[in-house]
């Protein structure tokens, strides 16, 4: 059955839209409503096959699988100059993950005070894009990412929830220097932590944790300084976020409370050339967890500190095609890359949980401005990024189920309008 969900800051969107058109002058000619109102949208159908016991987004193990689907429609419309009314609603439905619900992928009021060559002031206030890396805002749709996937190591779809996309309050501030532009922004937001995937991520075990996560307001914040220099030839990159997140308990529950606090922090490169780019990005990742138990001996907390990173080459070999080479890798803990000592404390868990190092090739082709055809095969050592909810045993999350070593195949054809 299909579900919409609700998001923090909705009720405050359709009343502050409400007050700016009772304060907007006398409506302009049709014609320039037509002109200021936009209007668009995409559908998408992948074909998904894994090797050995490793399903992603769907029954996909050892069986080529067509359980993943995308759809999105949105909209925005200027009724000034300073103000845009923008959104999109968004159709996953990719196994356990994705389970086919209807929701808002963004909605934000956007105002710019000041705009001219020389740059711009915006204020958003929805659910935006989370400010983060190069790709975070642009994923959302399959035209705008590199590859049929993102580099999962920084964009991990098993936590899009989470990090994609959150209500909040963004700044974003441009200066233009001739041939060059520095742009910082900024977000106060509200992350969902409340999907299983997340759950997963952060617990890991809900026969352990009977209890849910949640987040509270004004707790969250995402940072991005950003310098585009020849139109976007070369683009150097700084992102931070960081969040908390808190452990409410079951009836009955041995936990009292808990709280876990993440911070990513991210340096971005990219080199454009006319047939040619080469992109680079590596984040810092740090997650505490802290939980109290009804047994004292049981309380205390956990710091994990990794890394993650990717190198990436797109050859546009003709005027139509487009040819994709990329390292990616992941490690959760940078004095524990390989994971024996967390599966050595931690019976049950599986070392190859910790990491993710994945080699990809990829190819896509353009039949013209609305239609891509993809296909993409990872070759991957390492599970950290394969969704949990949908490699499930009893309803459990038991990593040594999976396989270390995988291959994922991905063949994919979207249109947009």
């Amino acid at each position: 059955m299909t579900k919409f969900v609700r998001y923090p800051y909705a009720e405050f969107v359709p009343l502050l839209a409400l007050l700016m058109l009772l304060g907007a002058p006398p409506a302009r000619a049709e014609a320039n409503d037509a002109a200021d109102f936009r209007f668009q949208g995409f559908v998408s159908q992948r074909l998904t096959a894994s090797s050995g016991n490793n399903n992603f987004f769907g029954e996909t193990a050892d069986r080529l699988s067509a359980d993943y689907t995308e759809l999105g429609l949105g909209a925005s419309w200027r009724p000034r100059p300073q103000w845009l009314l923008a959104g999109q609603a968004i159709y996953r439905r990719g196994g356990e993950s994705e389970d086919g619900r209807i929701e808002p992928d963004y909605y934000y009021v956007a105002y710019t005070p000041w705009e001219s060559e020389e740059g711009h002031i915006t204020a958003k206030l929805g659910k935006i894009k989370v400010p983060y890396g190069l790709y975070n805002d642009m994923r959302d749709t399959p035209m705008t990412r590199p590859g049929i996937l993102a580099p999962q190591s920084l964009y991990l779809d098993a936590l899009r929830q989470l990090n994609q996309a959150a209500g909040g309050v963004h700044l974003e501030a441009e200066r233009i220097f001739g041939d060059n532009s520095a742009t910082l922004r900024f977000s106060q937001i509200k992350p969902n932590v409340r999907s299983d995937n997340t759950y997963w991520a952060f617990l890991g075990d809900r026969a352990v944790y009977p209890g849910e996560l949640y987040s509270r307001d004004n707790e969250a914040f995402s940072g991005q300084l950003a310098y585009d220099h020849d139109g976007g030839r070369l683009r150097a990159w700084i992102s931070h976020a960081q969040g908390l997140a808190y452990y409410r308990p079951a009836a009955g529950d041995s936990w009292i409370t808990g709280d876990l606090d993440f911070k990513f922090t991210a340096l971005s490169l990219q080199w454009n050339g006319e047939n040619f780019s080469l992109t680079g990005e590596r984040a810092r990742n740090r997650f505490l967890t802290k939980l109290v138990n009804t047994n004292p001996a049981l309380t205390g907390s956990n710091l994990d500190v990794g890394y993650s990173w990717y190198l990436q080459g797109q050859w546009r070999f003709a005027p139509r095609w487009e040819a994709l080479l990329r390292y990616d890798a992941i490690f959760i803990d940078q004095n524990d890359k390989d994971g024996a000592r967390f599966a050595a404390n931690n019976p049950g868990r599986a070392a190859w949980s910790r990491y993710a190092k994945d080699w990809t090739v990829g190819v896509r082709y353009r039949l013209d401005r609305q239609w891509l055809l993809a296909g993409e095969l990872h070759h991957v050592d390492g599970t950290n990024w394969l969704p949990p909810a949908d490699n499930l045993s009893n309803g459990q999350w038991l990593s040594p189920n999976t396989d270390r070593k995988w291959n994922l195949l991905l063949l994919q054809a979207t249109y947009q309008f």
